[in-house]
């Protein structure tokens, strides 16, 4: 290679806007290596070739990709590199969803002033004869997901020109992670009831752990603590997903006036 072609680091860092340190850090991780590396001083020298390398990696660190991500990218094929950062794109926004649903909860417990929501008390709730349907989602997904469920269930029992259900609801189960959530919504409908897709089941009543919960669906998840923290606390053993009723209709309220009764199942005491 020819010493006309060659750059000190420094130079070679200015050029592609990057910093010393991050080159040699980049060298230490096997991204990028200098091209000569003088064996008396240690001295870096990098070739001029390399120059586009250096910045396609500032430029994909500065996005935040992970570091394992982006020496993949550097080696992949243009289809290849298509659907890793597909992958990457769907990963970025699943955290940012995350973020925002942190963000909705901060805002909700700010304004109430409290770590504790007040007003769980315990209640005997009746059984429920309700048409249902079900879908399994994940947090990204849960609201959206749940109320295109609650919509296609009130449209089907609007179809058969059934009573306006008096309790609308879904009762949410997560796997142990949290990662998946079986969502069943659930109507109530009168015992003769038929219908084409929903199933007709009877929800068993008892005790309750109750919470009203003022705000946006995204923040819901602040009630389900509680909720299991008050059970915890008092020695109740659950028994069974949350049920969430719904007072009133995103469509027509702004989301901070949603309405929403949360009930943790609890065991019959013995």
């Amino acid at each position: 290679m020819s010493a006309s072609n060659l750059m000190p680091i420094g130079r070679f860092a200015r050029s592609c806007r990057l910093s010393v340190k991050a080159l040699r850090h980049y060298d230490e991780l096997g991204l990028l290596a200098p091209a000569v590396v003088d064996p008396a001083s240690g001295y870096r020298y990098y070739a001029r070739e390399q120059a586009r390398e250096a910045v396609m990696i500032g430029m994909l660190r500065s996005l935040d990709l992970p570091l394992a991500v982006i020496r993949r990218a550097l080696d992949a094929a243009p289809g290849d590199l298509k659907a890793l950062l597909q992958a990457e794109t769907r990963r970025i926004e699943a955290e940012v969803a995350a973020r925002e649903r942190a963000l909705l909860s901060l805002r909700h417990i700010a304004e109430r002033g409290s770590l504790t929501p007040p007003g769980i008390e315990i209640r005997a709730l009746p059984d429920l004869h309700a048409a249902r349907l079900s879908c399994v989602t994940d947090p990204d997904g849960l609201v959206a997901d749940s109320s295109e469920l609650i919509y296609a269930l009130l449209q089907e029992i609007g179809d058969a020109s059934l009573p306006q259900p008096g309790s609308v609801l879904t009762l949410n189960a997560f796997d142990d992670d949290g990662s998946r959530i079986t969502v069943h919504a659930c109507a109530s409908v009168p015992a003769h009831a038929r219908l084409p897709r929903a199933e007709i089941v009877d929800l068993p009543g008892g005790s309750f752990a109750c919470l009203e919960h003022v705000g946006p669906y995204e923040t819901l998840g602040l009630a389900h603590h509680a909720l299991f923290a008050f059970a915890q606390e008092r020695g109740h053993r659950t028994a069974g997903p949350i049920w969430e009723f719904y007072r009133n209709d995103p469509a027509e309220v702004a989301a901070e006036a949603l309405v929403t009764d949360v009930a943790l199942p609890l065991e019959p005491v013995s």
